[in-house]
Protein backbone atom coordinates (compact mmCIF):
# COMPACT_ATOMS: atom_id res chain seq x y z
CA UNK A 1 0.00 0.00 0.00
CA UNK A 2 1.19 3.52 -0.77
CA UNK A 3 0.90 5.82 2.24
CA UNK A 4 1.31 9.56 2.21
CA UNK A 5 0.50 12.26 4.72
CA UNK A 6 0.35 15.81 3.43
CA UNK A 7 3.70 16.77 1.87
CA UNK A 8 2.64 19.85 -0.08
CA UNK A 9 1.80 22.12 2.82
CA UNK A 10 4.04 23.22 5.66
CA UNK A 11 4.30 20.54 8.29
CA UNK A 12 2.98 21.25 11.73
CA UNK A 13 3.66 19.40 14.93
CA UNK A 14 0.84 16.96 15.50
CA UNK A 15 -1.33 18.48 18.14
CA UNK A 16 -4.96 18.92 19.04
CA UNK A 17 -6.88 20.03 15.98
CA UNK A 18 -7.74 18.36 12.71
CA UNK A 19 -5.39 15.47 11.94
CA UNK A 20 -4.98 14.27 8.35
CA UNK A 21 -3.40 11.50 6.32
CA UNK A 22 -3.80 10.24 2.77
CA UNK A 23 -3.67 6.59 1.75
CA UNK A 24 -2.78 5.63 -1.82
CA UNK A 25 -2.38 9.19 -3.16
CA UNK A 26 -1.47 7.89 -6.63
CA UNK A 27 -4.68 5.84 -6.76
CA UNK A 28 -6.71 4.40 -7.97
CA UNK A 29 -8.79 5.98 -5.23
CA UNK A 30 -6.88 8.18 -2.83
CA UNK A 31 -8.33 7.95 0.69
CA UNK A 32 -8.08 11.30 2.44
CA UNK A 33 -8.87 10.96 6.13
CA UNK A 34 -9.53 13.91 8.42
CA UNK A 35 -10.06 13.45 12.14
CA UNK A 36 -12.03 16.45 13.42
CA UNK A 37 -12.17 16.83 17.22
CA UNK A 38 -15.33 18.18 18.87
CA UNK A 39 -15.56 21.50 20.64
CA UNK A 40 -14.49 20.98 24.30
CA UNK A 41 -17.41 20.72 26.71
CA UNK A 42 -17.61 20.75 30.51
CA UNK A 43 -19.72 17.61 30.72
CA UNK A 44 -19.92 14.56 28.48
CA UNK A 45 -17.50 13.22 25.93
CA UNK A 46 -18.81 13.87 22.40
CA UNK A 47 -17.25 11.82 19.60
CA UNK A 48 -14.75 13.10 17.10
CA UNK A 49 -15.61 12.88 13.42
CA UNK A 50 -13.62 10.78 11.00
CA UNK A 51 -14.29 12.19 7.54
CA UNK A 52 -13.23 10.06 4.58
CA UNK A 53 -12.99 11.76 1.20
CA UNK A 54 -15.40 14.46 2.33
CA UNK A 55 -18.29 12.03 1.92
CA UNK A 56 -18.38 9.52 4.75
CA UNK A 57 -18.77 10.80 8.30
CA UNK A 58 -18.09 8.41 11.16
CA UNK A 59 -18.43 9.20 14.86
CA UNK A 60 -15.41 7.87 16.72
CA UNK A 61 -14.99 7.76 20.48
CA UNK A 62 -11.91 8.87 22.41
CA UNK A 63 -10.07 5.54 22.13
CA UNK A 64 -10.48 5.23 18.37
CA UNK A 65 -9.63 8.92 17.99
CA UNK A 66 -6.40 8.34 19.94
CA UNK A 67 -5.49 5.35 17.77
CA UNK A 68 -6.13 7.37 14.60
CA UNK A 69 -4.16 10.39 15.76
CA UNK A 70 -1.18 8.20 16.67
CA UNK A 71 -1.48 6.36 13.34
CA UNK A 72 -1.48 9.65 11.40
CA UNK A 73 1.54 10.86 13.37
CA UNK A 74 3.50 7.67 12.67
CA UNK A 75 2.70 7.98 8.97
CA UNK A 76 3.83 11.58 9.03
CA UNK A 77 7.16 10.71 10.63
CA UNK A 78 7.94 7.57 8.63
CA UNK A 79 6.69 8.84 5.25
CA UNK A 80 8.30 12.26 5.50
CA UNK A 81 10.00 12.08 2.12
CA UNK A 82 8.41 8.98 0.64
CA UNK A 83 5.49 8.14 -1.58
CA UNK A 84 5.68 4.45 -0.77
CA UNK A 85 6.72 2.40 2.22
CA UNK A 86 7.55 -1.26 2.51
CA UNK A 87 5.48 -3.99 4.20
CA UNK A 88 8.16 -4.06 6.93
CA UNK A 89 7.65 -0.36 7.60
CA UNK A 90 3.88 -0.84 7.70
CA UNK A 91 4.44 -3.52 10.33
CA UNK A 92 6.66 -1.11 12.31
CA UNK A 93 3.95 1.55 12.15
CA UNK A 94 1.38 -0.91 13.46
CA UNK A 95 3.65 -1.90 16.36
CA UNK A 96 4.31 1.74 17.20
CA UNK A 97 0.60 2.52 17.21
CA UNK A 98 -0.10 -0.42 19.54
CA UNK A 99 2.78 0.50 21.85
CA UNK A 100 1.81 4.16 22.16
CA UNK A 101 -1.89 3.35 22.59
CA UNK A 102 -1.06 0.98 25.45
CA UNK A 103 0.58 3.87 27.27
CA UNK A 104 -2.71 5.75 27.08
CA UNK A 105 -4.90 2.73 27.82
CA UNK A 106 -2.84 0.29 29.96
CA UNK A 107 -4.18 -3.23 30.08
CA UNK A 108 -5.90 -3.06 26.69
CA UNK A 109 -5.56 -6.14 24.52
CA UNK A 110 -2.89 -5.33 21.88
CA UNK A 111 -4.69 -7.60 19.39
CA UNK A 112 -7.82 -5.46 19.76
CA UNK A 113 -5.86 -2.25 19.11
CA UNK A 114 -4.28 -3.77 16.02
CA UNK A 115 -7.66 -5.03 14.84
CA UNK A 116 -9.28 -1.60 15.30
CA UNK A 117 -6.52 0.04 13.29
CA UNK A 118 -6.84 -2.45 10.43
CA UNK A 119 -10.62 -2.02 10.43
CA UNK A 120 -10.30 1.76 10.06
CA UNK A 121 -7.72 1.53 7.26
CA UNK A 122 -9.70 -1.15 5.41
CA UNK A 123 -12.84 0.95 5.66
CA UNK A 124 -11.10 4.06 4.33
CA UNK A 125 -9.64 2.21 1.35
CA UNK A 126 -12.97 0.52 0.60
CA UNK A 127 -14.77 3.86 0.55
CA UNK A 128 -12.11 5.46 -1.64
CA UNK A 129 -12.13 2.63 -4.18
CA UNK A 130 -15.91 2.08 -4.18
CA UNK A 131 -15.38 -1.28 -2.52
CA UNK A 132 -17.76 -3.16 -0.27
CA UNK A 133 -18.58 -1.38 2.99
CA UNK A 134 -19.09 -3.74 5.94
CA UNK A 135 -22.68 -3.68 7.15
CA UNK A 136 -23.25 -1.81 10.38
CA UNK A 137 -19.97 0.12 10.12
CA UNK A 138 -21.45 3.49 9.27
CA UNK A 139 -23.69 4.67 12.06
CA UNK A 140 -23.90 8.20 10.74
CA UNK A 141 -24.28 11.43 12.68
CA UNK A 142 -27.32 13.50 13.48
CA UNK A 143 -25.67 16.71 12.35
CA UNK A 144 -28.32 18.93 13.92
CA UNK A 145 -27.63 17.47 17.36
CA UNK A 146 -23.88 17.42 16.76
CA UNK A 147 -23.79 21.06 15.58
CA UNK A 148 -23.10 22.41 19.08
CA UNK A 149 -19.75 20.62 19.03
CA UNK A 150 -18.73 21.97 15.60
CA UNK A 151 -16.39 24.91 15.12
CA UNK A 152 -16.53 25.03 11.30
CA UNK A 153 -18.43 23.46 8.40
CA UNK A 154 -17.33 20.22 6.79
CA UNK A 155 -17.00 21.94 3.40
CA UNK A 156 -16.14 25.42 2.22
CA UNK A 157 -16.98 26.43 -1.34
CA UNK A 158 -14.38 28.86 -2.64
CA UNK A 159 -15.96 31.04 -5.32
CA UNK A 160 -12.59 31.88 -6.83
CA UNK A 161 -14.02 33.32 -10.05
CA UNK A 162 -16.47 36.25 -10.09
CA UNK A 163 -19.23 36.68 -12.65
CA UNK A 164 -18.11 40.19 -13.56
CA UNK A 165 -14.66 41.78 -13.38
CA UNK A 166 -14.42 45.56 -13.80
CA UNK A 167 -17.82 45.60 -15.48
CA UNK A 168 -16.90 42.86 -17.98
CA UNK A 169 -18.50 39.41 -17.83
CA UNK A 170 -15.96 36.78 -16.78
CA UNK A 171 -18.00 33.56 -17.10
CA UNK A 172 -18.10 32.27 -20.71
CA UNK A 173 -21.74 31.11 -20.38
CA UNK A 174 -25.02 32.75 -19.40
CA UNK A 175 -26.97 29.91 -17.82
CA UNK A 176 -30.69 30.56 -17.45
CA UNK A 177 -30.84 29.41 -13.83
CA UNK A 178 -27.40 30.49 -12.55
CA UNK A 179 -27.50 31.23 -8.81
CA UNK A 180 -24.40 33.41 -9.11
CA UNK A 181 -26.28 36.01 -11.16
CA UNK A 182 -27.54 37.57 -7.91
CA UNK A 183 -25.66 39.53 -5.32
CA UNK A 184 -23.02 42.23 -5.53
CA UNK A 185 -20.47 39.84 -3.98
CA UNK A 186 -20.21 38.16 -7.41
CA UNK A 187 -19.32 41.39 -9.23
CA UNK A 188 -15.94 42.82 -8.25
CA UNK A 189 -13.05 44.87 -9.57
CA UNK A 190 -9.74 43.08 -9.75
CA UNK A 191 -9.98 39.39 -8.73
CA UNK A 192 -8.06 38.25 -5.68
CA UNK A 193 -4.53 37.11 -6.45
CA UNK A 194 -3.12 33.62 -6.09
CA UNK A 195 -1.49 34.63 -2.82
CA UNK A 196 -4.78 36.08 -1.55
CA UNK A 197 -6.54 32.76 -2.13
CA UNK A 198 -3.65 30.83 -0.60
CA UNK A 199 -4.10 32.86 2.58
CA UNK A 200 -7.83 32.07 2.53
CA UNK A 201 -7.00 28.38 2.08
CA UNK A 202 -4.64 28.64 5.06
CA UNK A 203 -7.44 30.15 7.14
CA UNK A 204 -9.77 27.32 6.15
CA UNK A 205 -7.20 24.79 7.30
CA UNK A 206 -6.62 26.62 10.57
CA UNK A 207 -10.40 26.62 11.09
CA UNK A 208 -10.47 22.82 10.73
CA UNK A 209 -12.46 22.63 7.49
CA UNK A 210 -11.56 19.33 5.76
CA UNK A 211 -13.05 19.85 2.28
CA UNK A 212 -12.78 22.63 -0.31
CA UNK A 213 -14.77 23.02 -3.50
CA UNK A 214 -13.47 25.46 -6.12
CA UNK A 215 -16.39 27.07 -7.87
CA UNK A 216 -17.54 30.44 -9.16
CA UNK A 217 -18.68 31.83 -11.57
CA UNK A 218 -16.51 29.55 -13.62
CA UNK A 219 -13.35 28.47 -11.72
CA UNK A 220 -11.52 27.36 -14.86
CA UNK A 221 -11.30 30.99 -16.00
CA UNK A 222 -8.50 31.30 -13.45
CA UNK A 223 -5.14 30.41 -14.95
CA UNK A 224 -3.88 29.47 -11.50
CA UNK A 225 -6.67 26.99 -10.69
CA UNK A 226 -4.31 23.99 -10.72
CA UNK A 227 -1.87 25.90 -8.51
CA UNK A 228 -4.63 26.55 -5.96
CA UNK A 229 -5.79 22.93 -6.07
CA UNK A 230 -2.24 21.71 -5.47
CA UNK A 231 -1.80 24.15 -2.59
CA UNK A 232 -4.96 22.72 -1.03
CA UNK A 233 -3.81 19.09 -1.14
CA UNK A 234 -4.26 18.76 2.65
CA UNK A 235 -8.01 19.01 1.99
CA UNK A 236 -10.41 16.90 0.00
CA UNK A 237 -10.65 19.03 -3.14
CA UNK A 238 -13.31 19.28 -5.81
CA UNK A 239 -14.01 21.59 -8.73
CA UNK A 240 -17.50 22.52 -9.93
CA UNK A 241 -17.39 23.61 -13.57
CA UNK A 242 -19.23 23.81 -16.87
CA UNK A 243 -16.11 22.21 -18.46
CA UNK A 244 -16.30 24.73 -21.33
CA UNK A 245 -12.59 25.48 -20.81
CA UNK A 246 -11.43 22.01 -19.72
CA UNK A 247 -8.71 21.16 -22.21
CA UNK A 248 -6.75 17.87 -22.13
CA UNK A 249 -3.76 19.76 -20.74
CA UNK A 250 -5.73 21.41 -17.93
CA UNK A 251 -7.43 18.12 -17.02
CA UNK A 252 -4.01 16.51 -16.60
CA UNK A 253 -2.75 19.49 -14.58
CA UNK A 254 -5.68 19.12 -12.19
CA UNK A 255 -5.08 15.39 -11.89
CA UNK A 256 -1.41 15.95 -11.15
CA UNK A 257 -2.39 18.57 -8.56
CA UNK A 258 -4.21 15.74 -6.71
CA UNK A 259 -7.76 16.99 -7.39
CA UNK A 260 -10.15 14.53 -5.77
CA UNK A 261 -13.21 15.14 -7.92
CA UNK A 262 -14.68 17.29 -10.66
CA UNK A 263 -18.40 17.95 -11.07
CA UNK A 264 -19.49 19.05 -14.53
CA UNK A 265 -22.83 20.67 -15.30
CA UNK A 266 -24.55 19.05 -18.28
CA UNK A 267 -28.11 20.18 -18.92
CA UNK A 268 -29.01 17.69 -21.60
CA UNK A 269 -27.93 15.00 -24.02
CA UNK A 270 -29.55 17.21 -26.67
CA UNK A 271 -27.12 19.90 -27.94
CA UNK A 272 -29.91 22.36 -28.74
CA UNK A 273 -31.49 22.14 -25.29
CA UNK A 274 -28.15 22.44 -23.50
CA UNK A 275 -27.04 25.42 -25.60
CA UNK A 276 -30.34 27.21 -25.05
CA UNK A 277 -30.15 26.78 -21.28
CA UNK A 278 -26.54 27.97 -21.05
CA UNK A 279 -27.09 30.84 -23.49
CA UNK A 280 -24.33 29.98 -25.93
CA UNK A 281 -24.39 28.20 -29.27
CA UNK A 282 -21.79 25.45 -29.51
CA UNK A 283 -21.42 25.17 -25.73
CA UNK A 284 -22.62 21.54 -25.69
CA UNK A 285 -19.72 20.42 -27.88
CA UNK A 286 -17.22 22.19 -25.61
CA UNK A 287 -18.74 20.73 -22.43
CA UNK A 288 -18.86 17.20 -23.87
CA UNK A 289 -15.24 17.57 -24.95
CA UNK A 290 -14.44 18.68 -21.39
CA UNK A 291 -16.16 15.60 -19.97
CA UNK A 292 -14.15 13.37 -22.28
CA UNK A 293 -10.95 15.17 -21.27
CA UNK A 294 -11.72 14.69 -17.57
CA UNK A 295 -12.37 10.98 -18.01
CA UNK A 296 -9.30 10.50 -20.21
CA UNK A 297 -7.11 12.22 -17.62
CA UNK A 298 -8.34 9.84 -14.92
CA UNK A 299 -10.20 12.46 -12.89
CA UNK A 300 -13.07 11.33 -10.67
CA UNK A 301 -15.75 13.00 -12.78
CA UNK A 302 -19.46 13.33 -12.07
CA UNK A 303 -22.34 15.07 -13.81
CA UNK A 304 -24.86 17.47 -12.31
CA UNK A 305 -28.09 18.40 -14.09
CA UNK A 306 -30.29 21.26 -12.85
CA UNK A 307 -33.82 20.21 -13.90
CA UNK A 308 -36.33 22.44 -15.70
CA UNK A 309 -39.32 21.67 -17.87
CA UNK A 310 -37.17 21.86 -21.01
CA UNK A 311 -34.60 19.21 -20.02
CA UNK A 312 -36.85 16.77 -18.19
CA UNK A 313 -35.53 13.79 -20.19
CA UNK A 314 -32.95 13.01 -17.52
CA UNK A 315 -32.99 9.32 -18.43
CA UNK A 316 -31.46 10.01 -21.86
CA UNK A 317 -28.93 12.45 -20.41
CA UNK A 318 -27.75 9.82 -17.93
CA UNK A 319 -27.40 7.19 -20.66
CA UNK A 320 -25.46 9.64 -22.82
CA UNK A 321 -23.10 10.66 -20.00
CA UNK A 322 -22.63 6.99 -19.10
CA UNK A 323 -21.45 6.37 -22.66
CA UNK A 324 -18.77 9.01 -22.03
CA UNK A 325 -17.48 7.17 -18.98
CA UNK A 326 -19.44 8.91 -16.20
CA UNK A 327 -20.65 6.69 -13.35
CA UNK A 328 -21.89 9.24 -10.81
CA UNK A 329 -24.88 11.51 -11.43
CA UNK A 330 -26.46 14.34 -9.49
CA UNK A 331 -29.50 16.44 -10.22
CA UNK A 332 -31.34 19.29 -8.57
CA UNK A 333 -34.45 21.38 -8.79
CA UNK A 334 -34.26 25.15 -9.20
CA UNK A 335 -32.98 27.16 -6.27
CA UNK A 336 -35.00 30.40 -6.14
CA UNK A 337 -32.10 32.79 -6.44
CA UNK A 338 -30.26 34.51 -9.27
CA UNK A 339 -31.42 33.66 -12.77
CA UNK A 340 -33.59 30.80 -11.52
CA UNK A 341 -36.11 33.23 -10.04
CA UNK A 342 -37.31 34.25 -13.49
CA UNK A 343 -37.51 30.62 -14.59
CA UNK A 344 -39.69 29.81 -11.59
CA UNK A 345 -41.87 32.90 -12.03
CA UNK A 346 -42.52 32.07 -15.69
CA UNK A 347 -43.60 28.51 -14.94
CA UNK A 348 -40.49 26.72 -16.16
CA UNK A 349 -39.77 24.96 -12.88
CA UNK A 350 -40.95 21.38 -12.43
CA UNK A 351 -43.65 20.52 -9.93
CA UNK A 352 -42.90 18.03 -7.13
CA UNK A 353 -45.04 15.45 -8.94
CA UNK A 354 -43.07 15.96 -12.17
CA UNK A 355 -39.78 15.73 -10.27
CA UNK A 356 -40.86 12.50 -8.65
CA UNK A 357 -41.74 10.94 -12.00
CA UNK A 358 -38.43 12.03 -13.56
CA UNK A 359 -36.40 10.79 -10.59
CA UNK A 360 -38.21 7.44 -10.58
CA UNK A 361 -37.08 6.78 -14.16
CA UNK A 362 -33.59 8.11 -13.46
CA UNK A 363 -33.11 5.82 -10.46
CA UNK A 364 -34.25 2.84 -12.54
CA UNK A 365 -31.71 3.71 -15.24
CA UNK A 366 -28.87 4.13 -12.72
CA UNK A 367 -29.74 0.82 -11.09
CA UNK A 368 -29.63 -0.81 -14.52
CA UNK A 369 -26.24 0.83 -15.25
CA UNK A 370 -24.95 0.17 -11.73
CA UNK A 371 -24.28 3.89 -11.27
CA UNK A 372 -24.83 6.31 -8.41
CA UNK A 373 -27.46 9.05 -8.41
CA UNK A 374 -28.33 11.77 -5.90
CA UNK A 375 -30.93 14.52 -5.68
CA UNK A 376 -29.57 17.56 -3.85
CA UNK A 377 -32.49 19.99 -3.48
CA UNK A 378 -34.14 20.01 -0.04
CA UNK A 379 -37.78 20.93 0.32
CA UNK A 380 -39.14 19.68 -2.99
CA UNK A 381 -39.87 16.10 -1.99
CA UNK A 382 -40.53 14.60 1.43
CA UNK A 383 -38.16 12.19 3.15
CA UNK A 384 -40.73 9.45 2.58
CA UNK A 385 -40.85 10.18 -1.15
CA UNK A 386 -37.03 10.22 -1.38
CA UNK A 387 -36.87 6.84 0.37
CA UNK A 388 -39.65 5.45 -1.82
CA UNK A 389 -37.67 6.42 -4.91
CA UNK A 390 -34.62 4.57 -3.61
CA UNK A 391 -32.40 7.65 -3.47
CA UNK A 392 -29.51 7.37 -0.98
CA UNK A 393 -30.60 10.11 1.43
CA UNK A 394 -33.04 12.94 1.91
CA UNK A 395 -31.37 16.31 1.21
CA UNK A 396 -31.30 18.91 3.97
CA UNK A 397 -30.14 22.52 4.12
CA UNK A 398 -26.47 22.75 5.02
CA UNK A 399 -26.16 26.55 5.22
CA UNK A 400 -23.86 27.73 8.04
CA UNK A 401 -23.45 24.16 9.25
CA UNK A 402 -22.19 21.47 6.89
CA UNK A 403 -21.23 23.89 4.11
CA UNK A 404 -20.56 27.59 3.60
CA UNK A 405 -18.96 29.67 0.84
CA UNK A 406 -16.36 32.38 0.34
CA UNK A 407 -17.36 34.86 -2.38
CA UNK A 408 -14.81 36.24 -4.89
CA UNK A 409 -13.81 39.17 -2.66
CA UNK A 410 -13.48 37.14 0.55
CA UNK A 411 -16.98 37.70 1.92
CA UNK A 412 -18.42 34.64 3.65
CA UNK A 413 -22.00 33.67 2.70
CA UNK A 414 -24.26 30.93 4.12
CA UNK A 415 -23.90 28.69 1.03
CA UNK A 416 -22.83 29.07 -2.57
CA UNK A 417 -26.43 29.74 -3.64
CA UNK A 418 -27.08 32.34 -0.94
CA UNK A 419 -25.09 35.20 -2.43
CA UNK A 420 -27.63 38.01 -2.03
CA UNK A 421 -28.31 39.90 1.17
CA UNK A 422 -26.03 40.59 4.10
CA UNK A 423 -22.74 38.70 4.26
CA UNK A 424 -21.53 36.95 7.41
CA UNK A 425 -18.15 38.67 7.47
CA UNK A 426 -14.95 38.68 5.46
CA UNK A 427 -12.48 35.85 5.97
CA UNK A 428 -9.57 38.03 4.89
CA UNK A 429 -10.09 40.67 7.57
CA UNK A 430 -11.90 38.82 10.38
CA UNK A 431 -11.15 35.80 12.50
CA UNK A 432 -12.97 32.60 11.63
CA UNK A 433 -14.26 32.34 15.19
CA UNK A 434 -15.96 35.75 14.93
CA UNK A 435 -17.70 34.71 11.69
CA UNK A 436 -18.80 31.26 12.88
CA UNK A 437 -20.06 32.62 16.20
CA UNK A 438 -21.54 35.79 14.71
CA UNK A 439 -25.22 36.48 15.26
CA UNK A 440 -26.25 36.06 11.60
CA UNK A 441 -24.39 32.75 11.24
CA UNK A 442 -25.82 31.38 14.48
CA UNK A 443 -29.36 32.40 13.51
CA UNK A 444 -29.17 30.56 10.18
CA UNK A 445 -27.59 27.53 11.80
CA UNK A 446 -30.37 27.45 14.40
CA UNK A 447 -33.34 28.25 12.13
CA UNK A 448 -32.46 26.81 8.73
CA UNK A 449 -29.63 24.26 8.78
CA UNK A 450 -30.23 20.51 8.90
CA UNK A 451 -33.89 21.01 7.92
CA UNK A 452 -35.44 19.15 4.95
CA UNK A 453 -36.21 22.44 3.21
CA UNK A 454 -34.34 25.23 1.42
CA UNK A 455 -34.15 28.50 3.34
CA UNK A 456 -34.21 30.43 0.06
CA UNK A 457 -37.27 28.55 -1.13
CA UNK A 458 -39.01 29.26 2.17
CA UNK A 459 -38.24 32.96 1.89
CA UNK A 460 -35.79 33.17 4.80
CA UNK A 461 -33.20 35.94 4.61
CA UNK A 462 -30.38 37.12 6.83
Amino acid sequence: MILLPNLERKRKAWQDGVAHATLDPEGPGAARMHLVPPKPVFFGDPPSQLIINGTWFLPVGPSWAAVLRIFFEELHVRCRDKYEISPEEIEQIEKAVVSRTLKLYPGTDPVMISGDLKEIVTLAVSIATNGEIPEGTLNGLDIEKYSKYMTAPHRMDLMVAPMTVNGMRACPLECACCYAESGSVMDIGEPLSTDDWKLIIDKCRDAGIPMLTFTGGEPLTRRDIAVLVRYASWFVTRVNTNAFLLTPELACELRDASLDGIQITLYSHDPGIHDELVGKEGAWEKTVAGIKNAVAAGLEASINTPLLDKNRDLESTIRFAYSLGIRCFGCSSLIPTGGAVEQINTGKALTPAELKDILKKAVEVCNELKSDISFTSPGWLSAEEIAELGLPSSPVCGACLSNMAVAPGGDVVPCQSWVSGQTLGNIRTQTWKSIWNGKACRNIRRNCAARPKCALKEGNVI
